[in-house]
């Protein structure tokens, strides 16, 4: 007898060292395995991605691959919420526009990586400029910034409206003589192959911002003989009738992306100086920036082509945490410039 009681508690522990197992993968499967497909999603090829190391010599922060973008966490393996399946191949431009997902949805964030940014030229690779002096190529911008920002070297830059990157460009000085990086962003395609052939020190899209908290595709008026003043058809209060002769070539179609999903992408949300000139879709472009989740110390903002008006733009701006400390007002820009304001945020 006392053999067989010995006997059936080793059984009955077998049994339930048995059910523990289970319900521990239970519990890795339901927990883990959603986590493992997030990141997953996140993994650059090694054609197209620069590693950390590299990032860091560009002065990017390097690549936090969690980017703590999902607020509302994945929980239960219930992915379709965010997904519509657990096929990646789902991703499309189609899809991420008709389903308008949110700017930090891994979708946007890779398709943005994978598509659209250019990595930064190698630093012994040379500027390709049309002139080697070294005057100031904006209309006064940089060297306002410089000195609001104290001097800053090694600093980080973002300039929507680059144009070829180096007429009229706000970032260029910062970048060849204080050892600046940051993003270009400029929508116009036949602009944007001049801009890639500049060897610019900074990663480049050839994109538009969105003016929803979601990718979108609009039609664009490149505007070769004045492409400065490029633009989305049917805002700003520039725009001509397409097609005219010597002025206005076909109308094209450009994909928009928020200007959040954009810094995830390159994995960098401190900014210390946005450069935002895109006539006449500045303050809509401004209201779709989750301004809690990045730090920006300083922005020009155009408003000559706004149809809100320079008081609706400052008065946003300062609700959004921000001082206006002055403006330009010259023949080719009226921007306003804000500083962020520590002192009551």
């Amino acid at each position: 007898m006392k053999n067989i009681v010995v006997t059936g508690c080793q059984s009955r522990s077998k049994i339930q060292f048995g059910v523990f197992l289970i319900a521990l993968l239970l519990t890795v499967l339901l927990f883990v395995y959603p986590r493992t497909e997030i990141y997953n999603y996140y993994q650059q090829s090694q054609k197209n991605q620069l590693s950390s190391n590299a990032l860091m010599k560009f002065g990017v922060a390097g690549v936090n691959r969690n980017y703590n973008l999902m607020e509302e966490v994945i929980r239960l393996g219930k992915l379709n919420q965010y997904f519509g399946s657990q096929d990646n191949s789902e991703c499309t431009l189609d899809y991420m526009n008709s389903k308008k997902l949110q700017q930090d949805h891994p979708c946007v964030i890779e398709t943005i990586r994978q598509h659209y940014l250019n990595k930064p030229s190698p630093p012994n690779i040379p500027l390709k400029l049309d002139s080697d002096d070294d005057k100031d190529r904006s209309p006064g911008q940089t060297g306002v910034i410089f000195r609001l920002l104290k001097n800053k070297t090694n600093g980080f830059f973002v300039e929507c409206g680059a144009l070829n990157g180096e007429y009229m460009s706000n970032s260029l000085d910062l970048e060849r003589k204080y050892n600046w990086g940051g993003i270009l962003i400029e929508a116009n395609p036949i602009t944007f192959q001049k801009l890639l052939s500049r060897n610019r020190k900074a990663w480049t899209l050839p994109i538009c911002l969105s003016l929803e908290t979601y990718p979108t595709q609009v039609t664009f008026q490149p505007k070769t003989g004045d492409p400065g003043h490029s633009h989305i058809e049917g805002e700003a209060e520039t725009l001509q009738n397409p097609g005219i002769p010597g002025f206005d070539p076909d109308l094209v179609k450009v994909q928009c992306f928020p200007f959040y999903s954009v810094l995830l992408a390159v994995g960098r949300t401190d900014v210390d100086f946005f450069s935002l000139d895109v006539e006449g879709h500045e303050l809509k472009i401004l209201k779709t920036i989750p301004w809690h989740k990045i730090n920006i110390k300083t922005l020009t903002v155009e408003w000559d082509n706004m149809p809100e008006g320079q008081e609706a733009l400052s008065r946003f701006m300062e609700d959004s945490g921000f001082m206006r400390i002055g403006e330009f007002d010259f023949q080719f820009t009226r921007d306003v410039i804000f500083v962020k304001d520590l002192i009551n945020t």
